[in-house]
């Protein structure tokens, strides 16, 4: 394991000549330095998504057609980022342990690949709604809906490269910027302005939040490539980090179309309004695991560095009680939605959509849970150099879910991708459960004893 993990550390370039503090002492040592290291990052991060989740929530209250058009391009604009990112993100940041994971050149010249890969997909997916052969309600919201996600993706390569190279501060503060500026100050400036909440008013929230969202992404990459050294090797071009990455790319990529596409396939078969009641669903469940979901990045690099040193027996326990704790905190967190959607039913009357989509939002919080309880052993296999394994559950998933929601919607309606979602996150929780203690007990039972190294001296 040792040998394995060193020889992908020597891919990449040190970035500093001082030997950097280990992240996981700073998120396993003492608990002030916990609180230091960790606090500031998980707050930012779920400010950050909680704006996002805001922002959908205003749009969604205005024109539910409106956020199914957003929500499509936002899914597009997701595979286009992923496609671009194609697991450097993770492979960075899963580097971040004894040696610092790139230089400046590599970076810029990665990032510079990845941007204009980004640009092309986007230009292929605008053209058809441009042109008249992709007929949306709003083609105006799904084009900035997709810029947005894409200047998205361009700012989580920084957080990757801040984490891994214990920039804490700056990573904390740009997710707060683009919370601000990028999220809650577009909706504020329309609201306190008293702009018509018109299709109008919501598409310039949609202008100002996307040139929002690309200046500061822009902002951020030159201040985390400010932090990195420059070397005078020539390092790794943009083909050499995707294939150090791939099969992490292809791990998101399955994710990603996990996630997104019954967004697409709903807009297809019934609407823009049914992406929009389901995107809603999707995204309000989503708020159970918001500090997870931060956590998560942490305990990649921490696991990698205790993987690294062959501490896989620390590993294996430290996951087994992050994946105890994530199950309390989300099953604790789904009960009080679950709740608060009966005190509701009983005290309101509501529309039918209203009432569909809490009745969605049930069963829509188990398969989160699920979701949730699956992040740490895919977090320990990944740290453990083991993304093929969890490349091929993902795979699987995505395949299943490109038959299983579609004939869902046939049969069931709206009610036909919620079902997939819940059927396939069990399955997929399951297999990465079992996964993760095969690989574990094979490992530490192919580790060299000390009586046995004793006796061969």
């Amino acid at each position: 394991m040792r040998e394995k993990g060193a020889g992908r550390h020597r891919s990449s370039e040190s970035a500093d000549a001082r030997a950097p503090v280990s992240i996981a002492q700073e998120l396993t040592g003492d608990p002030g330095r916990l609180g230091r290291a960790a606090l500031p990052l998980i707050v930012s991060d779920a400010v950050l998504q909680g704006a996002r989740y805001l922002l959908i929530l205003y749009l969604g209250y205005q024109s539910l057609s409106l956020l199914g058009s957003f929500l499509m391009g936002a899914a597009a604009g997701s595979l286009i980022g992923v496609a671009a990112d194609f697991g450097i993100s993770q492979h960075w940041l899963r580097l971040g342990g004894a040696v610092p994971p790139l230089s400046r050149g590599t970076f810029l010249r990665a990032m510079r690949g990845k941007v204009v890969l980004s640009l092309f997909g986007m230009l292929l997916v605008a053209a058809p709604v441009g042109l008249g052969l992709w007929t949306l309600a709003t083609p105006a919201a799904m084009v900035l809906g997709m810029a947005l996600m894409v200047s998205q993706s361009w700012a989580e390569t920084c957080d990757a490269v801040g984490l891994s190279a214990h920039r804490y501060g700056t990573v904390s503060r740009f997710r707060w910027f683009l919370a601000i500026g990028g999220y809650l100050a577009p909706v504020a400036w329309v609201y306190f302005l008293g702009e018509a909440p018109a299709l109008g008013g919501l598409v310039t929230v949609l202008v100002i939040a996307a040139l929002a969202g690309f200046g500061m992404s822009c902002l951020y990459l030159v201040a985390i490539a400010s932090t990195l050294a420059v070397s005078n090797e020539a390092g790794a071009g943009f083909r050499e980090v995707l294939w150090q990455s791939r099969w992490l790319g292809l791990n998101q990529l399955a994710i990603v179309v996990d996630v997104r596409a019954p967004l697409i396939i709903l807009g297809l078969m019934l609407g823009e309004t049914a992406v929009g009641l389901y995107g809603l669903v999707q995204r309000t469940t989503a708020v159970v695991e918001l500090a997870w979901a931060s956590i998560s990045r942490l305990l990649i690099t921490s696991y990698s560095e205790l993987g690294a040193s062959n501490q896989v027996g620390e590993v294996d326990v430290r996951v087994w009680r992050a994946a105890r704790l994530t199950g309390l905190m989300t099953a604790t967190l789904a009960a009080g939605l679950w709740f608060g959607i009966v005190v509701i039913g009983d005290n309101m009357t509501l529309s039918n959509d209203a009432t569909l989509a809490l009745s969605l939002l049930k069963v829509g919080s188990l398969a989160i849970v699920l979701s949730s309880l699956k992040r740490p052993f895919v977090s320990g296999l990944i740290a453990l150099y083991q993304e093929r394994a969890v490349c091929r559950v993902n795979l699987l998933s995505a395949l299943a879910g490109l038959v299983l929601v579609p004939a869902g919607i046939v049969y069931f309606n709206l009610w036909g991708p919620v079902v997939a979602w819940l059927t396939l996150e069990a399955a997929a929780c399951a297999l990465l459960m079992s996964l993760f203690m095969s690989v574990t007990r094979t490992t530490q039972a192919n580790q060299e004893s000390p009586l046995t190294r004793r006796a061969a001296l």
